[in-house]
């Protein structure tokens, strides 16, 4: 495996609460056999750990992968004429003043305003209508700004040499049951 982009962030879908958290890092036990994800701005307490034993089957695997990604970012005001309605981002769910977590969605539609400018900086002013395809509100839409919006990101999470190397000895194991 060649040389990883050390910049190149994570997320990772919580089996707690199916929020997407970034990850502050990847840790892998000296035999390769527990992977604990360390979430940015958050304690050890809220880590999440994983052994190769906690999966079954090749299906379980893949869907635990499925939970990784690349980083999503933020869409800046300037981006704003990029986004399109059947484009899928990931939001922001503002659930109280201090609980925020981000769900996948689907920008239903885009209310066109004139952008603004503060200091030299353009301030988008469009209200985007976000379908939520996860959480508490799946299924259902709700109106923001473009702060709440963060832009997808191609590509596998493989790029992380702990989570290529967890995944490589998961499925050693499962190939091993199956002898």
């Amino acid at each position: 495996m060649g040389k990883t982009n050390e910049n190149q962030q994570l997320d990772f879908r919580s089996i707690y609460d199916d929020a997407w958290y970034t990850v502050d890092r990847l840790v892998i036990s000296k035999k390769n056999t527990v992977l604990t994800v360390k979430f940015f701005g958050f304690d050890e307490d809220d880590d999440e750990k994983f052994t190769v034993k906690d999966f079954k089957t090749v299906n379980e695997l893949d869907q635990f992968l499925n939970r990784f990604r690349p980083a999503c970012l933020q869409v800046q005001d300037g981006e704003c004429y990029d986004m399109r309605r059947g484009s899928n981002v990931c939001a922001v769910l503002e659930q109280s003043k201090n609980d925020h977590k981000f769900y996948n969605g689907v920008i239903e539609s885009i209310e066109r305003e004139p952008h603004t400018r503060k200091g030299g900086e353009e301030r988008c002013s469009c209200i985007y209508v976000v379908g939520w395809l996860e959480g508490p509100n799946a299924w259902c839409t709700e109106q923001m700004g473009i702060k709440r919006i963060c832009k997808l990101q191609q590509g596998s999470p493989l790029f992380d040499y702990s989570l290529a190397c967890f995944m490589k000895k998961s499925r050693e194991h499962l190939d091993s049951l199956s002898k």
